[in-house]
């Protein structure tokens, strides 16, 4: 005979079951997580980097002030990248892409992990960059800006060339500035066809990257000045394979250690130019 809290409880005989399956299901899943984790690949960027004795940079061959190619003074991020290695205990190693300063796209560069562990010499921390770069945090600032023998106010009826800047500067919002200031534009296939041709008068003027046209116009005795596309500051920052998190982890606890010492203001100063600050 049932009992009358039975009727008032029509599923109660059938309840317990599927309420024990679901305690079952959601300890079954936690325990596939947990284990999903043991099968993940262990990150051994570091480890690798001390085991092989060297940190092996890509960077473009010449990018003054960043890479200079002379031995004296090298450049701000040569110099930077040794005092990183040699803090992590290894020697530096430089592998030179020339595709870094022809293509501002930087999967045309044709990097591969098997070249590099670490990417320098004019790294933009753009959303672009970091589509398929991990970076650090930055510690230079660049843009666009505008190069000439003599200064030029006005851009209308002028030629200007331009040279390809590093990843992560956006060339459209240039393109659109200096074509509605009525400026004629052009190709520099090089630095040093971009100083020929400004020297020569093939040119008006030279629209690049700030850092590499500030150190031309500072070696020439030319015109400077920025160009404000509406983009603000471009950070530069140095970049890194993503999942390599303990090479990432140690290079910017030293990059920190650098700047709270006063090693990066002394070397920005030997190089002219201006490190960020926190």
């Amino acid at each position: 005979m049932a009992r009358r809290g039975d009727i008032d409880r029509p599923g109660a005989a059938t309840s317990r079951r599927p309420r024990a399956w679901g305690d079952f299901g959601v300890v079954a899943l936690m325990l596939a997580i947990l284990a999903s984790v043991y099968l993940l690949d262990v990150d051994t960027s570091l480890s690798e980097v001390r085991r092989i004795g060297r940190l092996t940079a890509c960077m473009p061959p010449e990018y003054p002030p960043l890479v200079t190619g002379e031995a004296q003074a090298p450049g701000f991020d040569v110099e930077l990248l040794g005092e990183i290695a040699a803090r992590i205990g290894v020697g530096l190693t430089i592998q030179s892409n020339a595709a870094m300063v022809r293509d501002f796209n930087p999967r045309s560069w044709r990097i591969t992990r098997a070249q590099c562990q670490i990417l320098a010499g004019g790294v933009v921390s753009s959303q672009i960059t970091r589509s398929f770069l991990d970076t650090t945090d930055p510690y230079l600032k660049t843009g666009w800006a505008l190069v000439s023998p003599a200064p030029v106010l006005d851009l209308d009826g002028k030629t200007v060339a331009f040279l390809a800047g590093p990843a992560g500067l956006d060339r459209i919002a240039l393109s659109r500035l200096l074509r509605a200031a009525g400026a004629t534009v052009t190709m520099a296939k090089t630095r040093d066809d971009l100083i020929e041709g400004l020297a020569a008068g093939r040119f008006d003027a030279g629209a690049s990257e700030a850092l590499m046209l500030s150190r031309i116009a500072s070696e020439q005795g030319w015109s400077f000045r920025g160009l404000d596309t509406g983009g603000g500051d471009n950070p530069i920052s140095l970049g890194l394979w993503k999942g390599d998190l303990t090479l990432k982890n140690a290079v910017s606890a030293i990059l920190a250690d650098l700047r709270r010492s006063g090693f990066m203001t002394t070397l920005a100063d030997r190089y002219g130019v201006t490190v960020l600050t926190d």
